[in-house]
């Protein structure tokens, strides 16, 4: 089965060794674009924006104004937009037409790629605010993330499958371990959904225990790896110094 992998600034996503991207979590305008700074001279692929860390997020015009600065100071690697909502581990909390409108408007305010939480108890709206956000020319990551546990295997196979069904480009789960075959579980549903499915698959097993997860994406298939340039986004990311030197020996 060929995959539907599309070009970023740094090269081909889906194809080769793992893309390495990392979270830009700055409170101020000033700390965000210093970060972004700090990336462009990084041997990195994308910046990731969590704007739920961003002290004005509730300020539409505001976050595309950053949105675009942050662009033009990461020297052509590609920007993925993310809100991540606080059922979904993020940092704020947001009503879900806000959410969605906020998603559009990144879409067409220069993001390249957005994250967009996949709600499987509204599949027919994020498939349609998904088509919505294709007609702009952006990149889609359906994510869903359980912070407290990594659900059975068949589950997150399913999971990733949907997020393709409801029409994104790449298909992206975290889950927190419990016990060690947790990350086993983790890493099977990986290859198994990769297999599968047309579009690259993006996966983690966070938290200290979850680590090799992160590092063993040719072995499974997960597309793209998260790592810190100082403060991370979420638990288990390692810097990008000893990302960079873990995949190029695994």
């Amino acid at each position: 089965m060929e995959k539907k992998v599309f070009t970023i600034g740094t090269g081909v996503f889906g194809e080769g060794r793992p893309k390495i991207c990392v979270p830009i979590v700055g409170r101020s305008r000033e700390e965000i674009l210093k970060k972004a700074e700090e990336i462009a001279g990084l041997p990195v692929d994308l910046a990731e924006w969590r704007v739920d860390f961003y002290e004005e997020a509730d300020q539409k015009g505001d976050v595309i104004r950053v949105l675009q600065e942050i662009k033009e100071r990461i020297l052509g690697k590609a920007l993925l937009f993310t809100f991540r909502t606080k059922g979904e581990g993020g940092n704020r909390a947001i009503e879900r037409e806000e959410y969605y409108a906020l998603n559009e408007a990144a879409a067409c305010g220069g993001a390249d790629l957005l994250d967009v939480e996949v709600l499987f108890s509204e599949e027919e709206r994020t498939r349609k605010e998904i088509e919505r956000m294709h007609r702009t020319g952006v990149r889609v990551i359906g994510s869903s993330h359980d912070f407290e546990k990594t659900p059975g295997t068949g589950e997150m196979i399913e999971k990733l499958l949907k997020m393709e069904e409801v029409g994104a480009d790449v298909a992206k789960l975290a889950v927190m371990p419990v016990t060690r075959m947790d990350v086993v579980r983790l890493l099977e549903a990986t290859v198994k959904a990769d297999e599968r499915l047309p579009i690259p698959v993006v996966t983690m097993s966070m938290g200290e225990m979850g680590v090799v997860s992160r590092v063993s994406g040719r072995l499974t298939g997960s597309a793209m790896t998260f790592a810190a340039a100082g403060e991370g986004s979420a638990p288990g990311q390692i810097s990008v110094g000893e990302m960079i030197r873990l995949l190029g020996v695994v």
